[in-house]
């Protein structure tokens, strides 16, 4: 539970695994579930919005993240970055959402502390392609593209 308290030390590898999706470098990205990631990932040029966050994130956005209470229209973001992904049982379903929500050739990162091994699977079963992998500390920070084949 306390590791949530440091999630905000995966910022650098999500940064680096945005940096690697095209569309994520001058569009709008959405920080799902945990609100914590968010502020790292304000910068100039960048929007940012918090999508169904935590209660606890929803107290304290930061003034540069647009907090929003529904989920976005398909095909309007540039990247989604998820915490928690792989203790989901709702995973596959979830995962096919966030990939709704992004343009083809947009991206899908995730932050999570399961096994990389089964976050790569589940990245993988859900549609993702050119995967990528960093570890952060205890995170496994795993990005994809989003193909609207």
């Amino acid at each position: 539970m306390f590791d949530r308290w440091f999630l905000a030390g995966a910022a650098p590898a999500v940064e680096a695994a945005l940096a690697s999706i095209p569309a994520a470098r001058a569009g709008t990205i959405a920080v799902t579930v945990h609100g914590r990631l968010a502020a790292p990932l304000v910068r100039p040029g960048r929007t940012v919005l918090l999508v169904e966050a935590e209660p606890a994130a929803i107290k304290r956005p930061p003034p540069q993240v647009t907090l929003v209470d529904q989920p976005p229209a398909a095909r309007t973001l540039a990247a989604v970055v998820a915490v928690g992904l792989g203790e989901r049982d709702d995973w596959d379903a979830t995962l096919a959402s966030w990939s709704r929500w992004v343009v083809d050739g947009g991206g899908v990162v995730m932050v999570d502390r399961g096994p990389a091994i089964e976050l790569s699977r589940r990245a993988l079963c859900g549609g993702l392609t050119a995967l990528e992998q960093r570890v952060a500390g205890r995170w496994i920070v795993t990005s994809g593209l989003v193909s609207d084949l």
